[in-house]
């Protein structure tokens, strides 16, 4: 029997990939196959302490001898500049995920088994393959419970634009099984926020997605921190963040903090193209380098705009 390894991007191990790999490859092992979670990178300030506390495992990447027969899962990505390098495209056996622009690549390469659609989490795709597959039941409490924390984690809260209908079903479905507290969602944020504050370099190193877009000849880098209150880490941040994103000597990034308590969007740019393309096509409102919108708005939402461009 090969064996299946469920992985991820190497630039950032958010509360969705995490989730994902893990219960994916608890479910094919349901199923009776030999599969390991692979995650390549320490999870990201979205993981918080408590959530690393719970009981599951992963390995970082396979050994050499086991290279040679086995198959690969890829979830939260479809870019293979992102894959990690251990995994060969030859060997990719399904995609799970939610982001656009690599859609017709991989549907003319495995066809069906792509399951790539614009929903709020990734982990929303492997709750419904738990349900398809009849094992829904049979899921553990920490994988419920980090798919749980997963979709509330990549929807805001379902305060995000990009949230659908299946996100607030599967959470549904989910909060029956999970034996989280009432108040966990709430503390869940607070709790990041604390994390952030206590070394917000490395936050922001977490999560940041460099991206091409072909369409407008570039590569911008999207820093993206997601907090209860942004507002107040944006403003006294501004310099840090301006130092850590311009060390990727690439002119054209941003980043993107969304606050879920107000439900707003802040964006801190130098580059004027940026700020134009966020003002002309969601509407941002800039004083001097920040810019603010009154809804929520993530990474996925402004690559896939700036894809069509």
């Amino acid at each position: 029997m090969n064996k299946i390894g469920v992985t991820q991007a190497i630039y950032t191990s958010d509360m969705d990939s995490l989730a994902c790999s893990i219960s994916y490859a608890e479910l094919l092992n349901l199923q009776g196959n030999n599969a390991t979670a692979y995650v390549p990178k320490d999870p990201a300030q979205s993981v918080t302490k408590e959530i690393k506390s719970w009981d599951f495992k992963y390995e970082i990447e396979p050994k050499p001898e086991e290279l040679e027969n086995m198959k690969f899962v890829l979830v939260d990505t479809t870019d293979p500049h992102t894959f990690p390098k251990f995994v060969k495209e030859e060997d990719i056996i399904e995609i799970y995920d939610h982001h656009v622009g690599y859609e017709e690549y991989w549907t003319k390469k495995i066809g069906e088994k792509a399951k790539i659609e614009p929903i709020g989490a990734c982990a929303t795709l492997i709750w419904e393959e738990y349900k398809k597959r009849g094992f829904a039941e049979k899921i553990s409490q920490t994988s419920a419970k980090l798919l749980y924390a997963a979709i509330v984690s990549n929807t805001l809260n379902f305060k995000a634009s990009i949230t659908s209908p299946r996100d607030a079903e599967a959470f549904k479905e989910i909060s029956l099984i999970a034996d989280m507290p009432k108040d966990w969602i709430e503390k869940y944020f607070i709790d990041q926020e604390e994390y952030i504050y206590q070394n917000p370099r490395q936050a922001i190193l977490d999560d940041i997605k460099i991206t091409e877009f072909p369409n407008l000849g570039t590569k911008i880098i999207i820093g993206q921190i997601e907090l209860w209150e942004s507002k107040k880490f944006v403003n006294d941040y501004t310099p840090l963040i301006k130092e850590v994103l311009n060390n990727f000597d690439h002119k054209k990034w941003f980043f993107n903090a969304p606050c879920i308590s107000m439900g707003k969007t802040y964006v801190l740019t130098e580059n004027a193209d940026i700020k134009k393309n966020l003002e002309s096509n969601f509407g941002f409102v800039f004083e001097n380098e920040v810019g603010e919108l009154n809804k929520l708005i993530e990474r996925k939402e402004f690559v896939k705009v700036f894809l069509e461009l």
